[in-house]
């Protein structure tokens, strides 16, 4: 259950923050900033799944 309420702030705020970018520069940039945090979220989710693939093949 904490996974969930994790990913929904973290949703949440990615949202806040694309929006604010929004308001303040327009459409364009706030979809390519918008663009790159996701590209390094994925980067990120790869990495971990990476490991902990690692981690249970050395168990």
């Amino acid at each position: 259950m904490r996974h969930y309420l994790i990913d929904t702030l973290g949703t949440a705020g990615f949202g806040a923050l694309t929006y604010g970018l929004y308001l303040r520069y327009g459409l364009a940039d706030a979809l390519i900033a918008g663009g790159g945090l996701l590209l390094v979220l994925a980067l990120l989710a790869a990495r971990a799944a990476k490991r902990t693939a690692a981690k249970g093949a050395k168990a």
